[in-house]
């Protein structure tokens, strides 16, 4: 990377992890080599020292110091700031947040309105685009496919059971007690993909879960916020959704229509055997009738 280089300008809204991903295809060999140290252990390999990042890149000081000039920043300091301050919003707790917008001006529908649209446009946007299809590949190949949240996040995973059952077998929520866990983690195969939502604040459950699903082979599909799951270190692929709000909690709907457009991809992939399997679907659900 030249002493020269263009720089760019970071989006305030994105994390580092995400915009360096998005460069890295333009980037010379040892950027490439930086961002791919940095992603591998991020944000601790940009928490160390210099020597630290350029030694786990394998290349020198200097082209360490060059690439965060390359990012926009004006030194390494700087660089480490931000990632400090992704760590604190990472870690807020909802006490925190609602303390926080009881300082500010009531949003009344207006702002709410906007703030959830761009939350959606930013979803849906163009920077999730290699990890979306990779996910509709997952969804449509798996024998299996296994939906798993949160506290809050598993409303979305039985969304995505809701919407993606009718259209190819197989498709379950996981069960909530510890041994009807472990009997799925038993009958899991290498050809199964769990889909896991997890979000800031994340939840152990849900990591110990997600990992015990990887060390039987399954493969990981991880939706998480911008601050990035702890499970994406083994995720076959991660998906964004911009939970964030201007009130004190975060929001599902980003994470909902990341659900609804991947259903209605898989749909389109599987084809004519997802309407074949409607079709007998939609009559046994009428004659069943409502609950």
């Amino acid at each position: 990377m030249s002493a020269d280089a263009e720089k760019v300008s970071l989006d305030p809204n994105m994390t580092i992890a995400i915009q360096v991903a998005q460069l890295e295809d333009s980037l010379p060999p040892t950027g490439r080599r930086i961002a791919a140290a940095l992603q591998e252990n991020y944000p601790a390999a940009g928490l160390d020292t210099v020597a630290s990042l350029a030694r786990d890149a394998g290349v020198s000081s200097p082209s360490v110091v060059r690439f965060v000039s390359q990012l926009g920043f004006h030194s390494f300091r700087e660089f480490q700031e931000a990632l400090r301050d992704e760590l604190g919003g990472r870690d807020a707790s909802a006490l925190s947040q609602a303390r926080a917008v009881s300082k500010r001006p009531h949003d009344r529908l207006d702002g709410h309105r906007e703030h959830l649209a761009e939350g959606v446009h930013l979803t849906l946007s163009d920077g999730n685009r290699a990890a979306f299809e990779r996910a509709v590949d997952l969804l449509t190949a798996a024998r299996t496919v296994i939906a798993l949240g949160g506290d809050y996040s598993r409303v979305a995973a039985d969304h995505a059971v809701a919407e993606l059952c009718p259209l190819r077998a197989n498709v379950r929520p996981l069960p909530e007690t510890a041994l009807r866990i472990a009997a799925e983690l038993a009958d899991a195969r290498a050809d199964d993909c769990w889909l896991v939502l997890d979000f800031r604040r994340y939840d152990g459950r849900t990591l110990r879960i997600a990992e015990a699903a990887r060390a039987r082979g399954v493969k990981i599909l991880l939706i998480t916020d911008r601050w990035r799951s702890p499970i994406e270190a083994f995720s076959e692929s991660t998906l964004v959704a911009r939970v964030e709000t201007a009130g004190a909690s975060d929001t599902l709907v980003p994470a909902m229509a990341l659900v609804e457009a991947l259903s209605d991809a898989v749909e389109h992939q599987i084809g004519a055997p997802a309407l074949e399997r409607l079709e007998v679907i939609d009559p046994l659900r009428q004659r069943i009738g409502p609950r």
